[in-house]
């Protein structure tokens, strides 16, 4: 009996031994499957970071057709270095001579390509047959399906190892977008882009997926038990590898069980009875745990909504089998207005809570769909079979109505609205990714005219986009050819007397004619330039006002500019530059730009005030208006909102809102300014409530700086010169 428990004892050991190996085997090839796919992904996404940069009218014109070094140092050297982690940069001509060099970020000697050229030409070949093979470059009218462009990126990526360092090697054909330029000759030049796989990217790539101890590999066989994928060159040899300690979740639970098993030998057959039953559950918790990882490969973990590799694996199958025949897709893009500011103000876990109950009411209303996933963030996505565009409209209107109801938590009352983006598909040949594309146009649009709204998908938002991108090179150019300008407009005391001025950037295009702020500010802030728009204000101001004694100048500064960890340095920079005082400047921020614990925000604040600068709080009221941002900041100045002085006597609380935005003013010795005043009436009515000064149409308008260094005494740089000779 003893014999037959000990056999059983050890075949279920053996047993449970083998199904533990096999998961840990089962585990660690969907790992390496996982890490080499995430990695062709990585090399696909530096490619595209290179083609967005070399693939448009410009980049022909700076690079083939008259070379502009400034241009390519700008929007490639360092561009590249800068947003994408490229160490050395190089255009080549179609003789495959080197034209331009950036090492780090700076423009260097050509020579420096000597080290990649060997490896950079196995690439050559494949760009050039591609190049010879693609259609002839000439204008076409726009497409949805293709974005508009003349031909696809021509590329080519390997990874290599040039003097004892590995990188991922991009070679990109600069091209053209729409067509204005096209090249002088039969070759065009190509970009060679060097990406090393250093610390920094292997670090990234780790937090993302998870990876421990990953590192790379370049001299023989990687230790034992560690998992390698290797990374082979153009020639196809291998150059080196990933290498990772692999997940083992069966050994883990082995080496649990090992101190059980021994007592189990030994008690014979009580604890042979008790390893019958541990064996079972073990075996019940390997298919269970082998079901949820399945269950969690395509669905989202805070939800238990499909993710988005379940919706292209949707998307892929059902748009497959239309025939156009009446059959269609709707698919309707959800995405949460205002989410950011519940996670900046209440914290993620109020977020979460957030995330999980719009969920739910998606489940609720849309219980006849085909499919509801979770994108991503805060963006939902809802698919339905055979929907017409009112039956769509119809779903959108239920789950706006739906999601704009509040939602009661520990945290309180938390209300948020949403926008939706819906696009019907029904023809056939349609990626999944343009399908989502279409109906994120949408979506844009309904947030652009104002959100909590529907919209559906038309070709002439694809237009709409170009023009977007059209003014977005527009407003680079802008930059250096001399078409922004400052104005500024004075802040007044009770008495009418300038004390300040406000730095306005103005836009006069030489098309177009003038264009708001409102305008291209948001567009530099979503495409990436208001870092250096920041910068061009910041040197024009200081450049400008640098010898003024007899009033402080605000310049606006936005929440992107301070969350760059090196702003408080550029500003530095800038002041030893131009010789400005940064006592008799001030800094505006808006309230959203200080929510939140970031610590660059925290950190340039603190800098500024060290170096001197005072920082006003703009349009105070229409946020959070939080006591805890005045003192955790030490502003020195609030300003009211223009929408509180416009309502000044016509019967709301404005006024008493404007008393006490005083009276807190002076419990905590601030200054405090009112802007907008636009009617002696609310002038008077201001002093009234003890505001001191005031800014408006009324008190006086943007203007250039002659006009205001005229009005406050002072003399302009250019007369300074001519009287004093400096």
């Amino acid at each position: 009996m003893v014999l037959m428990m000990l056999g059983v004892v050890t075949l279920l050991v053996l047993l449970a031994g083998y199904l533990l190996q096999r998961f840990d085997i089962s585990t660690s090839e969907r790992e390496q499957h996982m890490v080499q796919s995430e990695f062709r992904e990585n090399v696909a996404e530096l490619k595209k970071v290179v083609a967005t940069q070399v693939n448009w009218d410009d980049a022909i014109l700076s690079l083939d057709n008259r070379f502009n070094a400034k241009w390519a140092d700008f929007n490639v050297g360092n561009y590249l270095h800068t947003y994408n982690g490229f160490s050395h940069v190089f255009v080549i001509d179609g003789e495959t001579i080197p034209i331009y060099a950036a090492v780090q970020g700076k423009r260097s000697e050509t020579a420096a390509y000597l080290q990649f050229k060997a490896k950079a030409e196995q690439l050559l070949p494949t760009i050039r047959r591609m190049e010879r093979e693609r259609p002839k470059l000439q204008r076409r009218p726009g497409d949805p399906s293709t974005n508009n462009l003349v031909v696809a990126p021509i590329q080519a990526a390997s990874v290599e190892k040039v003097d004892g360092a590995v990188y991922i090697l991009t070679a990109t054909l600069v091209q053209p977008d729409f067509g204005t330029f096209l090249p002088k000759g039969p070759r065009a030049p190509v970009v060679i882009a060097a990406r090393p796989i250093d610390a920094s990217l292997l670090a990234e790539f780790s937090d993302r997926y998870h990876l421990e101890g990953l590192d790379i590999a370049t001299g023989g066989p990687p230790a034992s038990g560690l998992s390698a994928l290797p990374l082979n060159g153009a020639d196809g040899s291998q150059v080196a590898a990933l290498v990772w300690e692999p997940h083992e979740p069966g050994t883990m639970l082995l080496n649990q069980l090992a101190l059980p098993l021994v007592i189990s030998l030994v008690l014979l057959g009580l604890v042979c009875t008790l390893i019958v039953r541990r064996s079972a559950a073990v075996v019940t918790d390997l298919v269970a745990s082998e079901a949820r990882a399945k269950h969690l490969a395509y669905h989202d973990v805070l939800t238990q909504l499909p993710n988005r590799a379940r919706l292209f694996d949707w998307l892929h199958k059902h748009l497959a089998r239309l025939d156009g025949s009446g059959r269609s897709i709707a698919v309707l893009c959800v995405d949460l207005d205002r989410f950011k500011e519940v996670n900046d103000t209440l914290g993620h876990h109020a977020g979460d809570i957030l995330i999980e109950t719009v969920a739910k009411r998606l489940r609720a209303i849309c219980g006849h769909a085909d499919l509801i996933a979770r994108l991503g963030g805060d963006e939902f996505v809802v698919l339905c079979k055979d929907l017409d565009r009112s039956g769509a409209q119809h779903l959108a209107e239920a789950i706006l109505e739906g999601v704009r109801q509040p939602v009661r938590s520990d945290f309180g009352r938390i209300e948020v609205g949403c926008s939706i983006g819906y696009a019907i598909i029904d023809s056939t040949g349609v990626e999944p990714s343009e399908a989502l594309r279409w109906a994120d146009l949408a979506l844009y649009r309904s947030k652009e005219q104002g959100r909590l709204q529907a919209t559906c998908f038309e070709p002439e938002m694809d237009e709409a986009l170009r023009a977007r991108r059209s003014l977005e090179t527009d407003l680079r150019q802008a930059l250096h050819d001399g078409t922004l300008n400052m104005v500024y407009q004075p802040q007044v005391d009770r008495w009418r007397q300038i004390t300040a001025v406000e730095a306005l950037l103005r836009w006069n295009h030489p098309e177009r004619g003038p264009i708001s702020p409102a305008t291209f500010v948001p567009l530099a802030e979503e495409s990436g330039m208001i870092l250096a728009l920041g910068e061009f204000v910041l040197r024009e101001v200081f450049a400008q006002t640098r010898h003024w004694s007899a009033a402080r100048v605000a310049i606006n500064v936005s929440a992107v500019q301070l969350r760059s960890p090196g702003f408080a340095a550029l500003v530095t920079r800038l002041l030893a530059q131009t010789g400005a005082d940064p006592a008799r400047y001030e800094i505006e921020l808006t309230e959203t730009a200080l929510l939140g614990e970031d610590p660059a925000t925290i950190s340039n604040i603190a800098a500024l005030k060290r170096i001197g600068f005072s920082i006003a709080l703009d349009d105070f009221g229409t946020g959070y208006s939080s006591l805890g941002l005045l003192q955790r900041f030490s502003v020195d100045r609030i300003k009211i909102d223009r929408s509180f002085v416009s309502s000044l006597g016509d019967g709301t609380e404005s006024e008493a809102l404007i008393d006490a935005m005083v009276k807190l003013a002076k419990a905590l010795d601030l200054e405090i300014i009112a802007e907008g005043v636009e009617t002696e009436d609310q002038m008077e009515r201001l002093v009234d409530c003890g505001c001191r000064e005031f800014q408006g149409h009324l008190t006086g308008m943007p203007m250039p700086v002659e006009d205001i260094a005229a009005l406050i005494g002072e003399v302009p740089d250019k007369r300074r010169k001519a009287i004093t000779g400096r």
